[in-house]
């Protein structure tokens, strides 16, 4: 083997290594006090994480919900917005049901550290209404939303990143909005001061301001005045500066979950909480850690197998798919996909099928390597396909299990090839004499 393969060969070796140290341990730093990771966790279903049963219930003490409100069609409405808000803030594996006779709204909601954030945002009325602060004159509301967008912007003199909220008016509340922030702009006026005790004129500048309130729920979240026509139909107002990544992700979750309030509606009615149960994965950890254990245990048996038949390459394989596997976990982390026990018998199988290709290429291995990987993946294909588009179907399932399966499938085909033509094949070509 010339030097430079065995330079190439330590290289991918440490690049596996580098990534598997990542992804089985990961990379910590220090947090207030305490070590975090900078690799996210894993997003777990309600299977394995557990979930919250919620009810909630029209709130008779409210004097908004009068007998003429409290009807099937304001029923419905409200459990499709709150459907709606959960959708919009990204939370997964949720279901929402509602008893169209009473109104009353059965919630299932995964179990982590937002979820009682989560369950205060989407019972809130929503009511949004730009007001004249002096007449209380309702200029727009909920009506003439058309969505509402969130970004970070990083500050040109700090580090600090600011959050703005960027309300997009349609086309009739632009119409409005450019009418308010004409007719309520800053205006100045000259005053002319006299006194019996001073003898020249002194001219003072004094402002006066017409100003509007931005409300929710009858709650004022700021006023304000324009000192220019806006045309476009955005309102863009700034919610704070971060200068931390943990003070940002709270600040844009919040963001977040203020813009899925506003951008989907005013609830008819108000509801209140009337149950509140945590429900216990049905896989205990245990349950789990078994599987794991039986799921390294068949590895390391093939591995060792396949060292004992291909020597030098079985063992270059046998690393590659713990470099494959490190790298396939890292992907779903970083891509949220929802981690379900379905899912995870997909990585297993994912793992298995991954082995067979690499064993399909050692066999019909030539001098020319990239010839024989092609000529493999070309045979390996016909039953690589189907799988794929049954992984995609499965994607467009609306029960979790299935979801969770067809992602995990979908992402492991599709990386163990990439990862296959990039890291295996080179190393094996690497290997060779």
């Amino acid at each position: 083997m010339k030097a430079q393969k065995k330079v190439n060969v330590v290289l991918i070796i440490l690049v596996i290594l580098l990534i598997s140290i990542i992804s089985f341990i990961g990379i910590f730093y220090q947090n207030k006090n305490k070590m975090a990771n900078y690799i996210p966790d894993y997003t777990l279903g309600t299977d394995l994480s557990g979930y919250r049963k919620v009810v909630l219930t029209v709130d008779d003490s409210s004097e908004e919900n009068t007998d003429e409100l409290k009807n099937y069609d304001n029923y419905v409405k409200s459990a499709n917005i709150i459907d709606k808000r959960l959708h919009s803030m990204n939370v997964s594996d949720y279901t929402v049901r509602c008893d169209e006779s009473t109104g009353q709204i059965e919630l299932t909601l995964p179990e982590n550290m937002q979820t009682d954030y989560i369950l205060a945002d989407i019972t809130q009325k929503g009511k949004f209404e730009i007001k004249d602060e002096n007449t209380d004159e309702v200029l727009m509301n909920n009506d003439d939303i058309k969505n509402v967008k969130i970004q970070s912007v990083q500050s040109t003199y700090s580090q600090a990143k600011t959050v703005y909220m960027d309300i997009h008016f349609d086309g009739q509340g632009s119409k409005k909005f450019k009418d308010i922030t004409q007719n309520y702009q800053n205006v100045i006026a000259n005053e002319t001061a006299t006194s019996n005790e001073v003898t020249n004129e002194n001219t003072a500048t004094n402002e006066t301001t017409n100003e509007v309130s931005l409300n929710i729920d009858g709650t004022s979240m700021m006023t304000t005045t324009f000192s220019e026509v806006v045309d476009n139909g955005i309102l863009s107002l700034s919610l704070g500066s971060a200068t931390s990544n943990d003070e940002l992700k709270t600040l844009m979750y919040q963001a977040e979950s203020l813009a899925a309030i506003l951008e989907n509606g005013e609830m008819p009615l108000q509801y209140e909480v009337t149950g509140n149960l945590y429900v216990s994965a049905s896989v205990e950890q245990s349950q789990i850690n078994i599987l794991i254990y039986i799921g390294i245990a068949i590895a390391v048996i093939m591995f060792v197998g396949a060292i004992i038949k291909y020597k030098g390459k079985g063992l270059a394989i046998s690393l590659a798919s713990i470099g494959l596997v490190a790298f396939y976990l890292l992907v779903l982390r970083y891509a949220n996909v929802i981690m379900t026990l379905e899912g995870i018998l997909a990585i297993g199988l994912v793992f298995i099928i991954n082995y067979v290709f690499c064993i399909m290429f050692l066999n019909g291995l030539k001098k020319n390597v990239e010839k024989s990987f092609t000529k493999t993946l070309q045979e390996f294909s016909t039953a690589m396909i189907p799988m794929l588009i049954f992984s995609v179907v499965c994607c467009f399932a609306n029960w979790m299990p299935i979801f969770s399966f067809g992602m995990v499938l979908f992402w492991g085909l599709v990386i163990s090839v990439i990862y296959n033509f990039v890291i295996t094949q080179l190393l094996i070509k690497n290997l060779g004499k």
